[in-house]
């Protein structure tokens, strides 16, 4: 098999939809002139009038990150609207001080409040009680880091 040099992958031509598309590299090369890109651009828009150029951008990701924007100061806002906020505050605490960093305190968070980002269900202004879940270990902080 014949190895694809990084140039080839900065365009692609579809013939079927008439496009070509090009990552911004490539687009910034075209314009000089001496460059293989333009030449290629050049005897394609050439031999395919018709051709349309479209700029390449990044792909999205299939599924929105849920805990996307979760900040201390939104878990803690979150915590304290439950009835028992000061026995999870307490606990937040601890995991907060354990030392170990933002994605250790978020795996407990997210492990803790699995339904937080559901819209809220209110008794007496207040969501239920939540029983604290045990300080996540270093494994699982991981493996719940990398589902997050």
């Amino acid at each position: 098999m014949a190895k694809i040099s990084k140039r080839e992958l900065n365009y692609r031509v579809d013939f079927t939809k008439m496009t070509l598309t090009m990552t911004a590299d490539f687009a910034d090369n075209a314009y000089d002139p001496t460059t293989e890109e333009y030449k290629i651009l050049t005897r394609l828009k050439k031999d395919f009038p018709n051709l349309r150029i479209v700029r390449k951008t990044h792909r999205s990701p299939k599924t929105a990150n849920p805990a996307k924007g979760l900040t201390y100061e939104r878990m803690e806002k979150y915590i304290r609207l439950h009835e028992n906020a000061d026995k999870l505050l307490d606990l937040f605490q601890k995991v907060q001080s354990a030392g170990r960093g933002y994605p250790y305190v978020k795996a407990w968070f997210v492990k803790q409040f699995p339904n937080y980002n559901d819209i809220p269900n209110f008794v007496n202004g207040k969501l239920r009680t939540v029983e604290p879940v045990e300080v996540p270990n270093a494994e699982e902080n991981e493996e719940l880091a990398e589902a997050g």
